[in-house]
């Protein structure tokens, strides 16, 4: 007998978390919605259905939309993901008949087994005759009342003084996000967030910044500048230098000189220094 069909809910504001449905997608069939689709159609199209809703930071309009779809499908299974997690939010989602509870990053051999043996409780039951199940709807949790970004700006702002201090150094986003008492997936979050870029776009945006002002500095090779921002390849250097300012570096300097009507450029570094082509 083939698996349950498992329906994949995006509630989150930021974007699905793929490491989820990667998961879930290699052992079981599924079907990808946003809460805005219609359930009851994607229900109508299969036999066995197990659901999904996966949250980041799950306030009172998304969960909402979770109480609504156990009211109205009460025989549907639901497990439910979220990345903001609160022993308030943990006991809402058990009270409102939430199957299983995730906090991510998931543990692939725990939501597989749920999964599973959920799969195997949905086949059993459609062997038995049909009985009316009664769920009652659970006030939300005052914690969803609010965006859940407490705690996460901090953690973007010490991810980067750590990424000041070392500039120069090897950056491993999984050391730096340990460092901060996060995950690599949630501190990419937050800086995606935050900056609007990602975390690895950041560190090499700081680079390329850093390495703009060293270069004005004419007592200083283009090799030294390279090593001094944490690159540790010139050809490298130069390629990534050029993507992000449509020049080489030995261009950038020659311009800068140029520009200054100067064979010597004062060297001045400063956090609150304007980086300009």
């Amino acid at each position: 007998m083939e698996k349950a069909t498992v329906v994949l809910v995006d509630a989150t504001q930021y974007g699905a978390d793929p490491a989820v449905a990667r998961v879930i997608a290699a052992r079981f069939p599924t079907v990808n919605v946003c809460i805005q689709d219609d359930l009851a159609g994607v229900y109508a199209s299969h036999d066995r259905v197990i659901t999904c809703f996966e949250f980041d930071f799950p306030d009172i309009s998304s969960l909402s939309i979770l109480s609504e779809a156990k009211q109205q499908f009460a025989s549907v299974p639901l497990l439910m993901f979220t990345e903001q997690h609160s022993e308030a939010l943990a006991v809402w989602a058990l009270r409102t008949r939430v199957w299983d509870y995730f906090v991510k990053p998931v543990s692939a051999p725990i939501v597989v087994e749920s999964l599973n043996r959920l799969d195997r409780l949905l086949v059993e039951s459609s062997n038995r005759s049909p009985r009316n199940t009664i769920v009652q709807k659970q006030p939300l949790p005052d914690d969803a009342r609010f965006q859940k970004h407490r705690g996460e700006d901090k953690c973007v702002e010490s991810a980067m003084a750590y990424i000041e201090q070392h500039l120069s150094d090897k950056l491993m986003q999984a050391d730096i996000a340990e460092l901060c008492g996060t995950n690599s997936y949630q501190l990419s979050r937050a800086f995606k967030r935050v900056h609007g870029i990602t975390f690895q776009d950041y560190i090499m945006k700081r680079r390329i910044e850093k390495a703009i002002l060293l270069l004005r500095n004419n007592s200083a090779s283009v090799i030294d500048v390279c090593w001094a921002v944490g690159f540790h390849d010139a050809s490298h250097f130069t390629k990534m230098f050029h993507r992000h300012t449509g020049m080489t570096p030995s261009q950038y300097r020659h311009r800068w000189i140029t520009a200054r009507g100067e064979s010597t450029v004062p060297f001045q570094l400063s956090a609150d220094s304007p980086v300009k082509l």
